[in-house]
């Protein structure tokens, strides 16, 4: 439950669900549930999960063959075996798209999801941002935008745990 873990940002923006698992004591009958992974954290190291539970498993939806990407992001001081300063789990799915005219063509965002490590307590989705890129080309000028919409969704205080607040969040634009 790390808010700097490298793969909670990754599995969040792949919609991955954590299947939850418990045996209550009056039956001995297995309960299972499913949270979005999205969902699960809940503040800083805190998860949504019964002193009895464990998961069971995780569940990854597959990509659609065509036209959607994934990429995580790292950032850390060092090259290898280091603490994370700021992480990111990114998924796009574009679409074909013909301008009102119908003279041209070009690609647009159907559909983003993006999810950060180090900007937050947990691991938290970019909501807005998100809202900001669906719809638009897929174009430099709508990431443009997008790290605007970022800049603004993700303000962290100066005395922030881990310090670097202005610069964590240049490096969460930088991903976009």
């Amino acid at each position: 439950a790390s808010p700097i873990s490298d793969m909670n940002p990754m599995l969040c923006s792949l919609g991955a669900t954590l299947v939850l698992a418990s045996r209550p004591q009056s039956d001995g009958g297995i309960v299972r549930r499913k949270v979005n992974v999205s969902d699960f954290f809940i503040g800083y190291r805190t998860v949504e999960k019964e002193d009895m539970e464990v998961i069971e498993r995780v569940d990854i939806p597959l990509l659609h063959d065509r036209f959607e990407y994934c990429i995580p992001f790292k950032q850390a001081r060092r090259r290898e075996d280091d603490i994370s300063i700021v992480t990111s789990g990114m998924r796009i799915k574009l679409r074909p798209a013909v301008t009102n005219g119908g003279d041209s063509h070009y690609w647009e965002i159907e559909d983003v999801s993006i999810a950060f490590g180090g900007m937050a307590p947990k691991t938290v989705m970019a909501r807005k941002t998100m809202d900001a890129l669906i719809g638009q080309p897929f174009e430099s000028a709508s990431f443009e935008d997008a790290r605007k919409v970022l800049q603004d969704e993700f303000q962290m205080p100066d005395d922030v745990p881990g310090g670097q607040a202005k610069y964590r969040l240049t490096l969460a634009c930088s991903f976009l």
